[in-house]
């Protein structure tokens, strides 16, 4: 692979050792506000689309997902964000290469009233379990499997309430209607109630959920189509931050798949109204009357492609058509990306981003589904996070999937467009090798912003590939809230009572320490604590330095610290000499300790108070001083 230095003026970083080819492109992956027309029809409006390979019990699935209604203020009242029963939602596996239909999977909401002689359209009381006498509006859903002019009925399901605190205590901390949504989760037995319970289990070994999740997309849309303004530093800017999306999981099992595993399979979904809709007002009117067939409004594959690379004109046009149409109509948006020509004009001033004949992101976005190698071992899945002390991602994991070194082996012939040589990773020459996410699929937690100019910016159409990593452009790097690693994934949507747009931009939710004295023996260990104020996890360093002291002339320095971070009486973390463990991480955040005998921990923590122990390895005494830092 060879690399090319990027002028720098907005944060677009050289990567030096990274082979990838993904092909995503855009600045963004969406901003849910794609085309004219959709925006007007919140509740078709789809914004993101997933599809990951999942391992249960030793048999493999591939999961997919679509969200819808973006921009949910969570805990509106009287009315509140639902599924609408006039759209009809649909999901389908499609030929990656040519993007015909292969299956629909069919979703079709109703909903029933308990009364409707109240102005409590929600809720009459807590809702002890999704459907119970308190949840007043309760939807409830079909799926139906369609092949050809062949339709299956699979099964059906409960949709559980939106989380409006009081009326529903159990997706909150505590199970308290008053405090922040729980954090996902790494055992089904430990979601929330409303969602675990929603979980349906349907016939031919599928499973579905269906209801409102945390938007898991993130970025500084409002920066992005703000003249490319990136921010940099301590400005941070997520604009999905805070807000809750209505999410359809299924889990189809690859009996089920056509052709089985050995293959690469195209995802992408729709929505669709009914061709006619007829209003009547009087005080005799009967409402309003959908009647017809089905007519596409909506259609969601890759992030980016309808947003960041067809134009206007053509905008509202994608969302009626199939991908089958793709190659006809839109393949010259993704061979001559506008994209790459604002990105070298506006960030990196200069003709940096190839800009025709992208034959490499056409491979990504004609015809525009998600393209998943079967073949490959189950995806690694996102948390809270690398460091997170309450749900770490799976090893191995980036949210820059192969441009954070994230892959996995192809062991087949699948027909993936990026299916490359170890040699041109780095890797094993003799095997081959597909992203880890996106464009290999797309798992919840990716940074598709991140992936997608770095993919703009290079040159992937031949070997060696030309990588120009853009990790970090829009500043925002994690979601706002921990997702789950069992099904349905997506997080626990925001709570009504107590969430933040963008905590991160608020005051400083780190009450600092940085107290110096002696650390000696037993109990006269040196101690300091710190609090996380506000609702939403963060990173932060802790570090414990003696030699380091001798620098700045203190004398009696301890010559090498341990360090321990507690939590109540429960020890989170411990360390004894910082390169031991974290070494590149800690290093990246600019508060690495001085000498290789101190010790430090990067920990993204909960909102809460914390201690901290320093003592001298071995017993030893002396001066130290204990400091957190917040890394993000």
């Amino acid at each position: 692979m060879k690399s090319t230095s990027t002028p720098s003026p907005a944060r677009v970083f050289l990567a030096v050792a990274l082979s990838a080819s993904l092909g995503l492109t855009p600045i963004r992956a969406s901003s849910h506000m794609d085309a004219p027309g959709i925006t007007l029809d919140q509740s078709a409006n789809t914004t993101d689309v997933y599809a990951f390979v999942v391992e249960r019990n030793g048999q493999k699935f591939l999961d997919v997902a679509l969200s819808v209604y973006p921009h949910q203020e969570p805990g509106v009242g009287p009315n509140k964000y639902n599924f609408d029963p006039n759209v009809l939602y649909q999901i389908f596996l499609a030929n990656p290469t040519t993007g015909a239909d292969l299956v629909a999977y069919q979703f079709q909401f109703a909903e029933n009233y308990k009364t409707q002689n109240t102005i409590l359209q929600s809720y009459t009381g807590v809702v002890g379990a999704n459907g119970d006498s308190s949840q007043n509006l309760t939807q409830t859903y079909t799926v139906t499997k369609v092949v050809g002019s062949a339709s299956t009925p699979l099964g059906n399901g409960t949709v559980p309430p939106n989380n409006q605190g009081v009326a529903t205590p159990r997706y909150n901390k505590g199970n308290d209607g008053n405090q922040p949504a729980k954090d996902g989760v790494g055992d089904t037995t430990q979601l929330d109630d409303y969602t675990r319970t929603a979980i349906a289990t349907l016939s031919g070994g599928y499973r579905s959920f269906a209801g409102q999740r945390d938007d898991a997309f993130y970025g500084d849309i409002n920066a992005i189509f703000d003249l490319l303004s990136l921010k940099s530093g301590n400005q941070r800017f997520d604009s999905q931050g805070g807000f809750n999306v209505h999410t359809i999981v299924l889990e189809i099992p690859f009996s089920e798949i056509p052709g089985g595993a050995n293959q690469t399979m195209g995802v992408y979904a729709t929505t669709s109204r009914r061709a006619n809709t007829v209003l009547t007002d009087g005080a005799n009117s009967a409402g309003t009357a959908a009647t017809g067939p089905w007519v596409q409004v909506g259609r969601q594959g890759n992030p980016l492609f309808c947003e960041a690379f067809i134009a206007i004109k053509d905008k509202d046009l994608y969302n009626r058509t199939k991908p089958t149409s793709d190659a006809a109509l839109f393949r010259t948006y993704a061979e001559n990306p506008e994209l790459g020509v604002l990105i070298n004009a506006l960030v990196l001033k200069g003709n940096v981003a190839p800009v025709t004949n992208r034959a490499d992101l056409a491979a990504i976005f004609i015809p525009d589904v998600i393209k998943v190698d079967l073949s490959t071992s189950r995806a690694r899945l996102a948390g809270g996070g690398a460091t997170s002390s309450v749900l770490p991602d799976d090893a191995g994991y980036s949210r820059l999937s192969i441009f954070g070194g994230d892959v996995l082996e192809s062991p087949v012939a699948s027909g993936h467009p990026f299916r490359l040589p170890g040699s041109a990773l780095g890797a094993d020459a003799s095997k081959f090798y597909v992203p880890g996410g996106w464009p290999n699929g797309r798992r919840f937690g990716e940074d598709v912003i991140d992936i997608g100019v770095t993919a703009v910016i290079s040159d992937l159409r031949s070997l060696p590939l030309t990588i120009r990593s853009a990790a970090g452009i829009d500043n925002v790097d994690t979601n706002d809230a921990i997702l789950n690693k069992v099904f349905p994934y997506s997080p626990t949507p925001h709570n009504g009572r107590n969430y933040d747009h963008n905590p991160r931009q608020a005051a400083s939710p780190l009450l600092n320490i940085s107290a110096r004295g002696v650390a000696g023996a037993g109990a006269n260990s040196l101690i300091g604590g710190f609090i996380i104020r506000g609702t939403q996890p963060v990173q932060v360093v802790v570090r414990a330095m003696g030699q380091s002291l001798t620098a700045f002339g203190v004398t009696g320095a301890l010559a090498d610290t341990t360090l321990e971070l507690y939590q109540g009486q429960t020890i989170i973390r411990s360390n004894d000499d910082w390169k031991s463990t974290q070494q590149a991480a800690i290093t990246a955040t600019g508060y690495a300790p001085g000498s290789d005998s101190d010790s430090a921990i990067l920990v993204t923590l909960e909102p809460g108070a914390y201690s901290t122990i320093v003592r001298g390895k071995n017993g030893a005494t002396g001066v130290a001083i204990v400091e957190a830092f917040l890394a993000q």
